[in-house]
């Protein structure tokens, strides 16, 4: 059995100027329904999503992963199996995107954090 992992270290070293937030913040709809107690000023409401969903990811062999560094004994993954093959994606990049999906061997997956 093959383990992948999704590198995507990359996608992270993006300069800090590049990660400056640029979503637009609406105000919440006086007409939503709330529990009684909710303080909506207190609730951020953006007008496109917060987290970014990873599709698509590009798969590396584990030992490709681990030989470019992307990946230690150290390094926390959560693994799942599609299509007869175990992958595994990074934990620190899944607390950013919070959901992966795609396809593998014709068949769809997702995975939530």
């Amino acid at each position: 059995m093959v383990l992948a992992v999704a590198a995507l270290v990359a996608s992270f070293a993006a300069p800090l100027a590049a990660q400056v937030d640029t979503r637009q913040r609406l105000e919440a709809d006086p007409d939503m329904p709330r529990k009684d107690g909710f303080d909506t000023d207190r609730a951020i409401f953006w007008g496109q999503p917060n987290f970014v969903p990873l599709r698509d990811p590009e798969w590396k062999s584990l030992r490709s992963a681990r030989r470019a560094g992307d990946v230690t004994d150290e390094t926390t993954v959560l693994s799942f199996e599609i299509a007869g093959k175990t992958l595994a994606l990074v934990s620190s990049q899944m607390s950013y995107h919070h959901v992966a999906q795609g396809e593998m061997e014709g068949e769809p997956w997702m995975v939530t954090f």
